[in-house]
């Protein structure tokens, strides 16, 4: 009998040294297609209670919360919701965390260690250099709609103050984000205005609402909400006096793009429209095509592939601009089926506990205000009322916003009336960023040198110096 309870204790006081263990920083590198992708795990323990951060320090992501966070004796697991990723690990004696990380189609080894991890930085050979040879104005831009101010960065050329300048806004990608669309350390926007202004153009660009130094509330807000942002811009541009308020033009990337067609579809004195990887197709197609090429630029199999385009054609159309709360019953019944039909055997055979947290991660995923109007948005429609001048860019190897079928929907949808300048243009071997990519994996756009392909910037430079002349 006392040797059991000498057994028990030991198995406790185990778990409680390994629970203690745990908290501090960890440190491990993803390595994805031989990506390389360093990341820090920030682990505290309060009265039995865990809590944890990751840092994804090459993609300047600091402080993203742990949705879950479990210690079982000297094992680790954790969820990170709204990156649909989660994590098992196993403490050896060594202080090694060595376990898997899971995030859609990836599953890949991932050990954790306490011994810092020193960060080489990719140059970024296009970033601009001091001196700079023009003015850089911040500015504050009221919202009347939301009722808050945006703030961000106006560059223009030092000229005489008769001549205006056209002005070019710049709308960010989606997800929140800064003034210069940062990303694994490129600063694609920095880069747009530094060569817009240098070639004679005023070019405003801010940060998101809820993002930097902007007020106002991002999580929540749909494409809607953010074409209203870019409307306070538009107001407030007009205001300037070295400003032709008769050449504005607006230039989004990505969602931008889409956000850009949505304004200028509204708003005749919208004089152009540069719309970089903007979707051209319904939300849920689009959606549907890149993540099956994403997967597969991953390594995903062809059964897996497969079994990902059925899931999104069966899924999608249940995510509808219905009542969100219908929606996400509509959407917790299929997925409940999903698992019962056993079409993943992986997820088949999981605990009632990771079928679960698959679904939580999944509705939490779909079933929003942003994704559910994505899903549902159709850039025809705007697009057959755009009436200013007209630039489309991609690049062949795009796969976030795959080329070739947005590109041929935007020509069909997008005329405007004679007089009207309309180029649609795909750039060989760039990728959704604009930067050289043979195979434009997301994988690559932190360890590219370059931000924004020299050629897909004179592309632009050339559309301006058309419209404007």
């Amino acid at each position: 009998m006392m040797r059991y309870k000498l057994f028990v204790l030991f198995g406790i006081c185990s778990a409680v040294l390994f629970g203690q263990s745990f908290s501090g920083n960890w440190y491990g590198t993803l390595d994805v297609m031989g990506q390389k992708l360093p990341l820090v795990l920030h682990l505290t323990d309060s009265a039995g209670i865990w809590k944890g951060t990751l840092d994804s320090p090459k993609q300047k992501a600091n402080d993203i919360q742990m949705s879950t966070v479990s210690v079982n004796g000297n094992k680790l697991r954790f969820t990170i919701n709204k990156l649909q990723a989660s994590y098992e690990g196993e403490l050896n004696d060594s202080m090694v965390i060595r376990g898997n990380f899971k995030q859609g189609m990836i599953n890949a080894e991932l050990w954790f260690n306490q011994q810092e991890i020193p960060q080489l930085e990719t140059k970024k050979l296009q970033d601009p250099k001091e001196p700079i040879p023009y003015l850089q104005d911040e500015v504050t831009i009221y919202n009347p709609t939301g009722d808050f101010n945006l703030r961000g960065t106006l560059t223009h050329p030092e000229q005489d103050k008769l001549i205006k300048t056209p002005c070019v806004v710049l709308i960010t990608g989606s997800g929140p984000q800064d003034r210069n669309e940062e990303i694994l350390g490129h600063r694609p926007f920095l880069v747009l205005a530094d060569r817009l202004t240098l070639s004679g153009y005023g070019v405003l660009r801010m940060d998101d609402r809820g993002t930097g130094k902007s007020e106002g509330v991002f999580n929540g807000a749909t494409s809607v909400d953010f074409a209203t942002d870019i409307e306070a811009a538009i107001a407030f541009v007009k205001t300037l006096p070295y400003i032709d308020t008769q050449r504005i033009i607006l230039m989004g990337h990505s969602e931008g793009g889409m956000i850009a067609n949505m304004v200028a579809a509204k708003h005749s004195e919208v004089y152009g429209v540069i719309s970089l990887a903007g979707p051209g197709v319904l939300g849920s197609t689009l959606l549907t095509e890149q993540q099956l090429l994403v997967a597969k630029s991953i390594g995903a199999t062809e059964n897996e592939l497969n079994e990902l385009k059925s899931f999104s054609l069966e899924f999608y159309p249940l995510l509808t601009l219905d009542s969100i709360d219908q929606v996400r019953k509509n959407a917790t019944d299929f997925l409940k089926q999903f698992i019962k039909k056993g079409k993943n055997k992986e997820l088949r055979k999981s605990s009632k506990e990771e079928q679960e947290e698959w679904i939580k991660l999944n509705l939490d995923a779909y079933v929003n205000p942003w994704m559910l109007y994505f899903l549902n948005y159709n850039p025809m429609f705007d697009l057959k009322k755009i009436n200013c001048h007209y630039l489309a860019l991609n690049g062949t190897t795009d796969l976030q916003v795959p080329a070739k079928m947005n590109m041929e929907a935007i020509a069909s949808y997008c005329n405007p009336s004679a007089g009207k300048i309309k180029e649609i243009k795909t750039l060989d071997g760039l990728n959704h960023m604009f930067q050289p990519s043979a195979t434009g994996s997301p994988n690559e756009y932190g360890s590219n040198e370059i931000t924004f392909d020299n050629t897909a910037i004179q592309e632009i430079l050339n559309f301006l110096d058309r419209i404007t002349q």
